[in-house]
């Protein structure tokens, strides 16, 4: 009865609130994607062997790094400025240092790639180093975009953008993967699913703003960037960092066990991830919006409302990973195909730390409210290390992959307890 009587006043909730029906669309949009791209999954390794999706999963933690910093975080101020001037002024000065950036990759590729890809043991990307400009091209025009569709309010066309990527991406993933070009075709894909839907945002730019191209002026890019001078300076390097330390095992893994084994440890982690993150995503933003109303001089409030919120999603994500501890090799057997048992393996490895990352996902946003960004960055460093050491130890030992993934799920897990006990010390110590 009280689920009923939630959802009744969840969906009142919606129907009479804007902001709400904001929140529905673009979530709405954001689960639409996942599910066509979890959809798509087992045609994709039906067609691609573990060493092709290696390969991709490589280059999109690589990207995935870089893509943090495409615009220097510039594009998140787009909709902070109440002068529409400014904002236009910081959308140029998002293009400009994408663009640039874009053209230090070009270069850094040229005179490095082939030395750094030997130096890392992952030749086998050599000859698709030239993607990675690209796909942060598009990443940075993406980003800064869609922030000006939400400065506008243009939700809608943010969710249609989402959909059109996950459609997009997996049609081309399937078609090129059918007709032979592999591994090509799962990078391509990658590369339409970032320039899909730049086109709606840049045709809705320039009926907006038809002078938007025509008009630039130096001086007042250089006041934009400089009103805004934190958010490279400072969140940026947060920004890199938390990305850093989410896509290196990837990195590494490839670097020290070949293509086949980072292929598919890289199914194993994103298939288990992508509802979890989706649902932790969901909580983060609702568990935010609750404890920065209750601000940083009420941490007791903030404490017991995060003890809750803790308890309720361990239950909430214990079920599905104890049958994915229980079953995850025949799960991924029936459904990605025989090829990928080993990553239904895996995935029970990581079953410990997607289920404590799940739990303190929303936790991390009290460091927000009590304005402690500087134990944030630290953490975020430190998680970073630890990563790195462990694949480094593992390494040294001539640890195979299965243990080396235990350790690593086993250790970071125990961090991401460790942070749970320390943001609700500091709560307390608060009071």
């Amino acid at each position: 009865m009280k689920i009923r009587q939630y959802l009744a006043n969840y969906w009142g909730k919606i129907k009479n609130n804007l902001f709400y029906q904001n929140i529905a669309v673009v979530a709405g949009g954001n689960a639409a994607a996942k599910v066509i791209g979890i959809l798509a999954a087992p045609i994709i390794t039906r067609i691609y062997t573990p060493e092709d999706y290696g390969i991709f999963s490589v280059l999109l933690s690589v990207t995935g790094i870089a893509g943090s910093i495409a615009t220097l975080r510039y594009a998140v101020t787009i909709p902070l400025p109440k002068d529409e001037k400014l904002a236009d002024n910081l959308l140029r000065l998002s293009f400009l240092i994408t663009l640039s950036l874009s053209l230090l990759w070009v270069v850094g590729i040229i005179t490095l790639g082939d030395y750094l890809a030997v130096r890392f043991s992952a030749e086998k990307i050599t000859p698709f180093l030239w993607i990675l400009p690209v796909v942060f091209l598009g990443q940075g025009l993406y980003q800064a975009l869609s922030n000006w569709a939400v400065r506008e309010k243009k939700f809608r066309l943010i969710t249609r953008t989402k959909i059109t990527q996950g459609i997009s991406s997996a049609t081309v993933k399937i078609g090129l993967g059918v007709v032979g070009v592999k591994p090509l075709g799962l990078l391509v894909g990658n590369i339409v699913q970032e320039f899909a839907g730049i086109g709606s945002f840049l045709l809705k730019l320039l009926r907006n703003k038809p002078d938007f191209f025509k008009y630039f002026s130096w001086a007042e890019i250089k006041y934009a960037a400089r009103r805004y001078k934190d958010f490279p300076l400072i969140q940026s390097w947060s920004q890199l960092l938390l990305n850093t330390s989410v896509n290196l095992p990837v990195i590494i893994i490839g670097a020290y066990y070949g293509a086949a084994v980072v292929g598919i440890f890289g199914l194993a982690h994103n298939m288990i991830n992508i509802p979890m993150n989706l649902l932790g995503k969901s909580v983060s933003q609702v568990y935010f919006g609750e404890i920065s109303k209750f601000g940083k001089n009420n941490p007791e409030k903030i404490y017991r409302l995060s003890i809750s919120v803790i308890k309720k999603m361990f239950w909430i994500a214990s079920v599905p990973m104890a049958l994915l501890i229980a079953f995850g090799p025949w799960i991924f057997k029936v459904f990605f195909g025989t090829e990928w048992l080993e990553a239904g393996v895996y995935a029970r490895y990581l079953a410990l730390i997607i289920l404590t990352r799940f739990i303190s996902s929303p936790i991390m946003h009290c460091l927000n409210v009590l304005e402690k960004q500087g134990i944030q960055l630290f953490l975020n460093l430190l998680r970073i290390v630890l990563v790195v050491l462990i694949f480094v130890f593992a390494h040294k030992m001539s640890w195979d992959p299965k243990r080396t993934i235990i350790a690593y799920s086993i250790l970071i897990s125990l961090f991401y307890i460790v942070v749970i006990r320390t943001i609700l010390y500091i709560l307390k110590a608060n009071w």
